[in-house]
């Protein structure tokens, strides 16, 4: 795949999704071979660049939602960006003990709270999503001047129950919104990416610094740690040949075991799967 923009790990299994697929990318660590690709939200997309554009999903954000009785090993969500027509889509995916996909796929319609967030946020964009103790946070990525990077929180027990009964994310379930300054890589905006829980204390995310004219050039992207209150705690710069869009993490005695996606915006080019570590400390990296 080409277009990778989430990532989540599970065991031996690895889970991609790019904003140019309708399908969810299934991966075995153990496993060298190709993976395999399931339909996760339903539809077709046209071969035409064009057509396409109106046509997809838009799936951006990959997150785990906690256990409840009939998914006692969480549950899969894949969100679209909101970021036009027919992106207020989501999947949920029911996991089995050892991270497989239990059954198929369920559609959760995001379209009342995101109109919700739409009226708050021009150019809403959702790159984003993880549990952040009792609440569900989504990542806006604040790629135009006017619209800074924003979390909005939803109330976790409202998103589970609307996820395993109506299918729904309603605007009541929204909770708070606030917003980020980042800073810059080479006098460009860096804007959230993706992000991924350590327990239910501390989000991981990643952002980039990509120019808003006809380049679209890369200038760098960075991995770093929000904590359960709402701040930055540390930014890291990450090899700027590569535009991270996905991020999976583990916390390993004080060390983060990092796996990124990239989408080179380039349909010839395979999106490149990294690893890397960072102690969650950033007093130990310090010159």
């Amino acid at each position: 795949m080409s277009s990778a923009s989430g990532v989540v790990r599970r065991g031996d299994h690895v889970y991609v999704i790019g904003d140019e697929l309708l399908e969810l990318a299934c991966f075995r660590l153990s496993d060298p071979g190709p993976g395999t690709l399931r339909k996760a939200l339903a539809g077709e997309l046209s071969a035409d660049p064009g057509e396409r554009a109106g046509q997809k999903a838009d799936l951006e954000a990959l997150t785990v939602l906690p256990p409840v009785a009939g998914a006692p090993f969480g549950t899969l969500l894949g969100l679209g960006s909101g970021s036009g027509p027919g992106r207020d889509r989501a999947f949920a995916w029911t996991l089995t003990c050892d991270g497989g996909l239990a059954g198929e796929p369920r559609p959760i319609d995001l379209g009342p709270v995101y109109r919700l967030l739409g009226e708050q946020i021009d150019h809403l964009n959702v790159e984003g999503a993880c549990v952040m103790g009792q609440r569900l946070w989504l990542l806006h990525r604040g790629n135009h001047s006017d619209t800074p990077n924003a979390v909005a929180e939803l109330s976790l027990a409202d998103v589970m129950e609307s996820v395993h009964g109506d299918q729904t994310i309603d605007v009541v379930e929204l909770a708070a919104i606030r917003s980020y300054d980042l800073g810059e890589l080479d006098g460009i905006e860096v804007t959230f990416s993706d992000a991924t829980p350590l327990g239910d204390e501390v989000l991981v995310f990643t952002a980039s610094a990509e120019a808003q004219d006809d380049s679209d050039e890369i200038r760098g992207s960075v991995v770093g740690t929000i904590d359960v209150d709402g701040h930055v705690q540390r930014m890291r710069t990450i090899d700027r040949q590569h535009k991270v869009e996905g991020v999976h993490a583990t916390l390993d005695t004080g060390v983060l075991d990092l796996l990124f996606v990239c989408d080179q915006d380039d349909p010839e080019l395979v999106s490149p799967l990294l690893t890397a570590t960072m102690p969650l400390d950033g007093s130990f990296e310090a010159p």
